[in-house]
């Protein structure tokens, strides 16, 4: 559209020209010394026309000439970096169909056409790793750092990381630590410390880090809370092995309130007062945090508590009753204080709703030990064997999708025949 408007423009300048040259051309004198030259208007305008076009096209030609170099250069590096790129492409695809080896040779030879081969490099440690070869592994990481400037937290999160899936947790908390230096905060860090702290059974310092992997959100909140009962939950057991109340009171009260609130949480630190003799007070905060949030696994401590004033605690869950007045695990917890009290008539009242209720192999259990306490070994026997028969089912039932997915073929029909086939570990490592 431009050149049209252009070529336009040019035509109707020309129409005008020519109409003013045909009816005055003009002329134009050059005089030097005793020279002269002499044209009309209309010849000098074209002449100076193709003279001007003339020494611009011959300045683009030498800034061209000029700049060839350059170009040519530039080309070269994009054509390296396109076949860097494919080769990571290609390596990646290998990687993911297990084909380590080839994956290596693919990502090491595109590395070394490009000029920003680190990615390539990281992708070959991690098949290195794949295969065993460790010294290929870290002599690639080498090569990655040296590939180019800010790579270094790069690199040393994936060496982080691949120590850590080696087993090699020294080394990995010395390059956690000088990467904690660098980029302290960084998401992918906190990761790989928690997963470190997982892989060493260090619960203390994984509840430390806790609220630094809130801030920078490394988890979503199902995982956080989750990771947080399993340290805490590890953390309390120690505790409790060595009778510490004083240290497990001061963590817990130092605890964000909505950590306090998990029934999770609540129920670790319960079992840690009871493992070290303070069931009355792991009654109080079973307690409280029922009041709060009705939860099935704190009713079911509840019921397991050796107690004191037994009489007290069936007081206060029978007070639970009220609102929920069907619920299994209430009544069972319900017959459990009941028996420990020795009321044989409303523990063996509570057990049997338990069990109308919702059936469970826990219910049977106690409704037998009952039983054969006052003397009714034949129905003792028979809720033992209910209780057994449901477990077994329960059992099957969780059993019943590994079944699902048993080879349909003849070799799988025939080895199906023999026994139940052998699943492939998924956790194992190497190809």
């Amino acid at each position: 559209m431009k050149s049209l408007i252009v070529i336009f423009l040019v035509l109707i300048v020309s129409a005008v020209a020519t109409l003013m040259f045909m009816e005055e051309p003009g002329y134009v004198l050059f005089a030097y010394a005793d020279m002269s030259v002499q044209t009309t208007m209309a010849f000098f305008i074209i002449a100076l026309v193709v003279i001007l076009a003339v020494v611009y096209g011959l300045i683009r030609f030498l800034v061209g000439l000029f700049g060839l170099p350059g170009r040519m250069s530039e080309k070269r590096q994009q054509k390296k970096a396109v076949a860097c790129q494919r080769g990571l492409a290609l390596g990646l695809a290998e990687m993911t169909e297990g084909r380590y080896a080839k994956a290596e040779k693919l990502l090491v030879q595109s590395a070394k056409r490009g000029d920003a081969p680190m990615l390539n490099y990281l992708s070959a440690a991690r098949a290195a790793q794949m295969q065993g070869a460790y010294d290929r592994r870290d002599e690639y990481l080498r090569q990655a750092s040296q590939s180019g400037s800010n790579t270094e937290v790069a690199v040393g999160l994936t060496q982080a990381e691949l120590q850590i899936a080696h087993g090699e947790h020294a080394q990995a908390i010395s390059t956690l630590r000088h990467l904690n230096d660098v980029a302290p905060g960084n998401q992918q860090l906190l990761r790989l410390k928690a997963r470190l702290c997982q892989e060493v059974g260090d619960s203390e310092s994984l509840m430390g880090l806790m609220s630094d992997l809130r801030k920078a959100k490394a988890f979503d909140g199902e995982t956080l809370e989750k990771l947080e009962v399993e340290a805490f939950t590890a953390q309390a057991r120690d505790i409790a092995a060595a009778n510490e109340l004083g240290k497990l009171e001061g963590i817990w009260v130092n605890l964000p309130k909505a950590s306090r609130n998990n029934a999770g949480m609540v129920v670790a630190y319960a079992q840690a007062l009871v493992a070290m003799n303070e069931a009355d007070r792991a009654e109080a905060v079973l307690r409280a945090a029922i009041k709060q949030h009705w939860d099935e696994s704190l009713v079911r401590l509840y019921g397991r508590l050796n107690l004191s004033d037994v009489s007290r605690a069936i007081g206060y869950a029978e007070g639970w009753l009220r609102d929920h007045r069907r619920d299994a695990t209430l009544l069972l917890t319900l017959g459990r204080l009941c028996k420990q009290a020795k009321v044989w008539g409303k523990a063996r009242g509570y057990l049997e709703s338990s069990i109308s209720a919702r059936p469970n192999p826990e219910a049977y259990r106690e409704l037998g030990e009952l039983l054969e306490q006052v003397g009714e070994e034949k129905l003792a026997q028979d809720a033992f064997r209910k209780g057994l028969q449901l477990a077994v089912d329960g059992a099957e039932a969780e059993a019943a999708p590994v079944a699902a997915i048993q080879p349909t073929t003849k070799k799988g029909k025939k080895a199906a025949k023999g026994g139940t086939a052998a699943l492939p570990s998924l956790s194992s490592g190497t190809a």
